[in-house]
């Protein structure tokens, strides 16, 4: 950048810069921006080796804003500058696609209004060449009607190389709550899904997170709508809200405005969400789209679901990318799949006429006593076993990040037939802000808890009461998932859940406990909070928050309870990892 161009800027961005960090979004109190103009913060999205993603959005336009990359904070080394369109047909959003940097680098960038007002100094970093370690934050399913967003500050504090969010980043509904939803209505166009994303990303907290670290995002069903499919969701209909493929591509262009990736579009319209990323010759991040690509409708019956008839989550196209990801010769060590709903199978106990019809009248299909929630992969097992058989069969170093369920789970598996014994693993994130898992029943916490223990040898760890975030840490060698928990009014509360590590080899079993890891910047792990501080989660979830159907036990009392939970412990599981069913 020449040294004139370089002085108007730092001239532009006024006395407040000559403090480096007096712009800074810092991760402290909370406070509420002003809306101009640039009232929504900065971000940067997609990092690779060489380049980065910048984002802001200025309420003028069409107008030119001046941005920069620097080495430091003050913004004095300046590394690349130039200028960026805005205008209303791109909500004015700003997208700046910076290539050519040195990997492994941490970077400071800012943008200028045309009125010479300064943005705020957000971080972001290019990747590693030769990663030895890398540490990904892991969110999904934040509600803005139901709490805060305090768990989105706490991860910003942590030394991450890129936050993978999971979906759920807004929803759709115009349920009201602690917080008002804006608009206050369903949304179904583009000015509503627009309208939605900048009340999320005025939130300090989310501000906050942004500046500080790359993200990584693709979209569930409540970016769009409740248990969306490639061709409706449920809660669509054509003659109230209109084409169900207008709907979708309106919520697809929205996304790509506020959540800038290396995505594309199919030939109608539609978002193209999955797509793979290079994480620095450690690991590819391989993320799938299980919504509104291919995915075909959900079984509504339990002929459907046995028949299975080639029922498909990803579409042939998106199914076969996967399989080559996993199984190409010059793959990285370790391959994550970034996956919305469960993958792992989980079919729980439904006998006695009770609970049968409480799990049918939820959604779940019911069969030989056992419920099965048809969104998640159980659905389209078919489908699953070809990508268990074709794509991880003989390999380890495969983790499947999952959201979707508000909860936080980690599973071995499944095996494949003449495998020596799982060949993947699977870490689910919990909530950032939505109701957890076991608000929504009614039975006591610890005793759901005690009864989904009892499911499955393959689950290594379960957690159903907390909001919080998912920290993944890759070496050559081991992935340690670290689960955090923090109540959503309190990033103060963030408290330690548990950690599991598996190897990269075949068989990838998960211990039974490990310790969290160091961060690097300090070398030593964050501590947790003084004992108590448990994360509670909010109360009040409305039906348009249901991720799926409901967990089919029901509350009538102790006695009900405990033979709920009985039921849960005396059952085993019948599923055969080995082959379907």
């Amino acid at each position: 950048m020449p040294d004139l161009a370089r002085r108007r800027f730092l001239a532009g961005l006024g006395a407040a810069t000559a403090a480096p960090g007096a712009h800074r979004i810092a991760v402290g109190p909370r406070r509420q921006r002003s809306p101009a103009p640039f009232g929504w913060g900065v971000a940067s999205f997609d990092p690779t080796t060489d380049g980065v993603v910048l984002w802001t959005r200025v309420v003028e336009g069409p107008a030119m804003v001046r941005w920069v990359l620097a080495s430091d904070e003050a913004l004095t080394d300046v590394v690349e500058s130039g200028t960026v369109l805005v205008t209303p047909e791109g909500d004015h959003c700003a997208r700046v696609d910076v290539r050519g940097l040195p990997a492994g680098r941490t970077w400071w960038y800012g943008f200028t209004a045309p009125d010479e007002t300064p943005s705020p100094v957000g971080r972001t970093r290019t990747l590693p060449e030769d990663a030895e370690r890398l540490r990904i934050g892991v969110a999904s399913c934040s509600r803005f009607a139901t709490a805060g967003f305090a768990a989105y500050r706490a991860l910003a504090e942590r030394d991450v190389d890129l936050v993978l969010h999971l979906g759920d980043y807004i929803y759709e509904d115009g349920t009201t709550g602690v917080r008002a939803h804006d608009p206050a209505q369903r949304l179904t166009q583009v000015a509503h899904y627009r309208a939605r994303y900048a009340q999320h990303r005025l939130d300090p907290d989310l501000q906050a997170l942004h500046a500080k670290h790359p993200m990584v995002a693709v979209w569930d069903d409540h970016d769009v709508s409740g248990n969306a499919w490639r061709d409706g969701a449920p809660g669509h209909d054509d003659g109230r809200d209109g084409p169900w493929l207008d709907r979708l591509v309106a919520a697809g262009q929205a996304h790509e405005e506020w959540l800038p990736g290396r995505t594309g579009r199919g030939p109608d319209g539609r978002l193209k969400a999955w797509r793979a990323l290079d994480l620095g010759g450690l690991a590819e991040l391989v993320l799938l789209d299980t919504r509104t690509w291919g995915r075909d409708r959900q079984p509504a019956s339990e002929e459907e679901l046995a028949d299975g008839s080639g029922r498909t989550m990803l579409g042939a196209d998106q199914a076969d990318f996967a399989i080559e990801r996993l199984t190409r010769e010059d793959a990285p060590p370790w391959v994550l799949l970034g996956n919305q709903v469960m993958y792992h199978p989980l079919q729980v106990p439904a006998f006695g006429e009770l609970l049968m019809t409480a799990a049918r009248a939820g959604g779940f299909l019911v069969a030989d006593g056992l419920a099965v929630n048809p969104d998640q992969w159980d659905g389209y097992s078919e489908e699953r076993e070809r990508i268990n058989v074709q794509g991880m069969r003989s390999r380890g170093g495969v983790v499947v990040l999952s959201g979707d369920v508000h909860s936080s789970w980690a599973w071995e598996g499944p095996a494949n037939a003449g495998d020596e014994g799982p060949v993947m693993v699977e870490l689910v994130a919990p909530a950032i802000s939505s109701d957890p898992f076991s608000t929504r029943f009614g039975l006591p916490a610890n005793l759901l808890t005690a009864g989904v223990r009892s499911l499955d040898t393959d689950l290594a760890y379960v957690e159903l009461e907390s909001n919080g975030y998912l920290l993944v840490d890759l070496t050559p060698e081991r992935v340690l998932g670290e689960w955090w928990y923090v109540d959503p009014a309190d990033a103060g509360t963030q408290r330690f859940g548990a950690a599991r590590a598996a190897p990269i080899e075949v068989p990838m079993r998960l211990s039974p406990q490990a310790e969290p890891s160091a961060d690097r910047t300090s070398g030593s792990a964050t501590t947790a909070p003084p004992a108590g501080s448990q994360a509670p989660g909010a109360e009040g979830a409305s039906d348009d928050d249901e991720d799926g159907p409901p967990w089919p036990l029901v509350a009538g009392g102790a006695a009900a309870a405990a033979a709920a939970v009985g039921a849960l412990v005396a059952v085993r599981r019948r599923t055969d990892h080995r082959g379907p069913s």
